[in-house]
């Protein structure tokens, strides 16, 4: 009986285990892709809570998920189309910042553009990989 009762239960010990370590957010680590050549991301317009991105930077998606870090830390992040006019014209992605965050004026902040979900990589690593790494200092302009 013992036997049986032990059997069952550290299955069912390692199973919830494995459940109680997933996190709705995950803390990523967000590998620094490709610095894009200068020009090629711009900031166009930035407020303490909201910063537009004017990108020419060519991808064979027709979307791609951008997200703004402090660090490590998700700021903003979404699904945007990388479509355009002409491929000089580039595309423009607006990251609102979420409920009660702020860029400080003068610190560093990254733009990582990748082809995933951070949320749909989590499952699998804590390991994001960033196709475009654009680093810039925060101005309100």
């Amino acid at each position: 009986m013992k036997s049986t009762i032990t059997l069952v239960l550290i299955p069912l010990a390692f199973g919830l285990a494995a459940c109680s370590s997933y996190q709705a957010k995950p803390k990523m680590n967000y590998y620094h892709g490709e610095t894009p050549p200068v020009g090629y991301v711009q900031v166009v317009r930035a407020s303490a809570t909201e910063v537009e991105f004017k990108i020419t930077v060519v991808f064979q998606a027709d979307h791609m998920y951008h997200v703004l870090l402090k660090g490590n830390e998700p700021l903003a992040e979404g699904w945007f189309p990388t479509s355009r006019m002409a491929a000089s014209q580039g595309y423009h992605v607006t990251l609102t910042l979420r409920e009660g965050l702020r860029l400080e004026p003068g610190k560093s902040y990254r733009l990582c553009i990748g082809s995933q979900n951070p949320e749909a990589v989590q499952v699998e690593s804590s390991n994001y990989r960033c196709l475009v790494d654009y680093v810039f200092v925060f101005q309100v302009k």
